[in-house]
């Protein structure tokens, strides 16, 4: 296809010519792939450990029912979200890092490079310090001891910080199969548990917390939150707007919709909210270790490369491999020091700080039609763009502000931080014209 499947899973790793080239390039016609294509990929970077989680505290808070309802809402939101986004990318057929210097400006992109490096590395370390957990309740169940998680967390990030090193196309390579095998064996996993419980009696089990719907919402949408403004480096290579919405329905629609719901009918069965503990409940020992190991580690190793390339943006006198030593120590210091604890926040967070950078340069394109991302004009691009950076900056504080004062219009603060955005760029473009137009001239 011209381009590695990598590449693609890792979205941030377009952010550095010095592993991709194609970065600071457009993609060529002829390398153009179907929705559908992409729309696979995207399904496969929903189905982590940490989204198996996620479903299983929601079914905990609001039953079945509520559940699926509240993840079928934030699906819903996050296809519509990631539409926009991604024909921003087919259209100009550049990646992210491109399109936020054409926005923000070419130094003034560092800005939004180092804040999705960070929901990066949350990531990393958030996945690192369940992989802990689930080594800890494997060792306990296999050998009979309960080593210390954060050992394990340690050891187990260790590996991972060094095969990403050294051997990180394996690592890729192994992914390939790792996501379908884990797609596959779930399917098992909740078949499996319906014959200890009838489906009918599922429904019947309520939450504890009723009110726990919007919060489900929330951070449901925070979960894929950074994909969906990173929906540029995969729709560049889909073909028409018609793609677009078929890679966006299909993978932040259905595909998020099938790795929550997945995992939620098992935990609501056996009452344990760690996919390695349901599955030892379920009579699934060895080959739980197996596919939940085998799929962890090629996650968390795309995340840990991912957030270096993102900080090698801006870092860009120190070698990579540092970066990822250094960045890898970092996150599994949260991981160990108990950043799982406050999984719900993160992804809370999530939702509301990183809405307003797709809400910036979406309004950019389409209702300012600022069009014309012709790579001819890249030296002309201002260091910052005064208006995009004031506006992003002012739309994450408001946001944050009306999360914390619990306001909010829609009700979902995601939704919120992207809509609140608009009319301040708006004004603060009316104050701070563009230095550089990039309308598109009329045939």
């Amino acid at each position: 296809m011209g381009f590695s499947l990598l590449y693609v899973l890792t979205g941030l790793s377009n952010l550095t010519s010095q592993f991709d080239e194609s970065a600071r390039t457009a993609v060529p016609d002829e390398e153009a792939v179907s929705g559908w294509s992409v729309g696979v990929v995207l399904f496969s970077i929903c189905l982590t450990l940490p989204t198996l989680y996620t479903g299983a505290i929601t079914s905990q808070n609001l039953g079945f029912v509520g559940t699926a309802l509240a993840i079928g809402v934030a699906s819903v939101v996050l296809a519509l979200m990631s539409i926009p986004a991604a024909i921003v990318g087919a259209q100009t057929r550049l990646s992210s890092y491109l399109i936020y210097q054409f926005v923000f400006g070419k130094k003034g992109s560092n800005f939004v490079n180092a804040l999705l490096g960070l929901t990066l590395l949350g990531w990393f370390a958030v996945t690192a310090g369940f992989f802990g957990e689930t080594l800890h309740i494997a060792c306990r169940e296999f050998f009979g001891a309960s080593p210390p998680t954060w050992l394990l967390t340690l050891i187990s990030s260790a590996l991972i910080i060094i095969t990403t090193i050294f051997g990180f196309k394996a690592i890729d390579r192994l992914a390939l199969f790792a996501v379908p095998l884990l797609i596959l064996f779930l399917i098992y996993v909740s078949s499996l548990s319906l014959s200890e419980a009838t489906f009918s009696s599922i429904l019947e089990i309520e939450g504890t917390d009723p009110g726990y719907f919007t919060t489900a919402v929330s951070t449901i949408i925070g979960s894929l939150i950074v994909g969906v403004v990173l929906m540029p480096d995969l729709s560049r290579y889909t073909r028409t707007v018609k793609d677009c919405i078929a890679a966006s329905v299909f993978g932040n629609g259905i595909g998020n919709s099938f790795s929550m719901m997945i995992g939620v009918i098992p935990a609501m069965v056996t009452g344990f909210l760690d996919p390695m503990a349901y599955m030892i409940a379920l009579g699934l020992v060895a080959s739980a270790f197996i596919i939940l190991v085998f799929a962890t580690w090629t996650t968390n190793s795309v995340n840990l490369y991912s957030t270096t390339l993102a900080i090698a943006v801006i870092n860009t006198r120190t070698p990579e491999w540092k970066l990822a030593i250094s960045v890898g120590i970092f996150g599994t210091v949260l991981a160990m020091i108990g950043i799982t604890d406050y999984f719900i926040e993160f992804l809370e967070w999530l939702g509301v700080i990183v809405p307003p950078v797709a809400g910036v340069y979406l309004t950019d394109y389409f209702y300012l039609k600022q069009k014309n991302y012709s790579l001819s004009l890249q030296e002309n691009l201002p260091d910052y763009d005064r208006a995009a950076l004031v506006a992003w900056v002012v739309a994450t504080i408001i946001a944050v502000v009306a999360f914390v004062s619990e306001i909010s219009v829609t009700t979902i603060p995601s939704l919120d931080a992207l809509l609140i955005t608009i009319p301040i760029y708006l004004i603060c473009r009316k104050i701070w014209p563009t230095l550089l137009t990039r309308e598109e001239k009329s045939d």
